[in-house]
């Protein structure tokens, strides 16, 4: 119960906080990689943990933590627009301070990660729907511990895909999962949670210019063989997003720049997408008169 509360304290801090810890018995020399936790090195079991300072905490944290009657998702969205850092939200929620209070329960980071950066950008979409088109097809790039994103939007209703390619000495593996202007109903499974960190680096981007778009996430994993988290995915794209983004009159052109920067044929990558597929189809009302 004691370590349950140091937990939570440590969760709704705004800064860093000196923590004393005491173990049962010495640290394992071990190490352990795999693809769903980070690497645990030196593991040991603990007896003991406690504050060496007193917390801080931003006031709408304080109050949210307090409200047994809101909402978990609606919680979250305030926290969010209260310039709350996504890192912050995910440790409370995963904590269990969100929400009715008969519903408040420990969530594991890999589902409170999904949960918020999903809330959130899904709040978003109700604002960009209703946002005029961008009017000029816009190329971003960043990359990152072998993470590399070519991001691609173009004039249209919002809608937005995600083509992951992963490069082995054996060959090359591909997911992918898309959503139409009304969004999607079921889970993500193919890129699974880098496809909701993705699309919210996306939605704020796309709120702060006041636009909407059809987009397309390129991503070419290159030597990634430790699991860093999806939160750097995030980052990486918000980071494309902060730069300024190439422009281009025509497909063609865009995709001559992209591949200027992959390994992989880009031609791959629009052979497996469905909204390039789709792109152009359906005519709009403004073509009828």
């Amino acid at each position: 119960k004691k370590f349950i509360d140091v937990l939570k304290n440590l969760a709704i801090a705004y800064k860093p906080i000196s923590t004393e810890i005491f173990l049962k018995k010495s640290p394992r020399q071990n190490l352990e990689i795999n693809k769903f936790s980070p690497i645990i090195t030196n593991e040991a079991p603990l007896e003991f943990v406690k504050l060496q300072e007193n917390i801080k905490v931003m006031k709408k944290v304080d109050y949210l933590i307090g409200d047994g009657d809101n909402k978990a998702i609606n919680s979250i969205v305030e926290l969010h627009k209260s310039n709350v850092p996504i890192s912050n939200i995910n440790k409370i929620l995963s904590a269990g301070l969100l929400g009715l209070k008969t519903q408040r329960k420990l969530v594991p980071t890999r589902w409170s990660i999904t949960a918020v950066d999903d809330t959130i950008s899904k709040d978003l979409l109700k604002k960009i729907r209703f946002y005029k088109e961008i009017n000029e097809i816009l190329v971003f790039t960043s990359e990152y511990n072998g993470n590399h994103y070519e991001i691609l939007l173009i004039p249209g209703n919002f809608s937005f895909e995600v083509i992951e390619a992963e490069i082995k000495f054996n060959g090359v593996k591909f997911w992918q999962d898309y959503e139409g202007f009304q969004g999607r109903k079921n889970y993500a499974d193919g890129v699974v949670g880098a496809y909701y960190t993705n699309r919210l680096a996306l939605t704020e981007y796309l709120e702060r210019i006041q636009r909407q778009s059809t987009a397309i996430f390129f991503r070419e994993i290159n030597n990634y063989y430790a699991p860093l988290g999806v939160g750097i995915l995030r980052e990486t794209c918000r980071d494309a997003f902060s730069k300024t983004p190439e422009k281009f009159n025509n497909l063609e052109e865009a995709f001559s720049s992209i591949q200027s920067r992959l390994k992989l044929d880009v031609n791959i990558f629009r052979e497996k997408s469905f909204l390039l597929k789709e792109y152009g189809k359906q005519k709009k009302l403004i073509e009828w008169f």
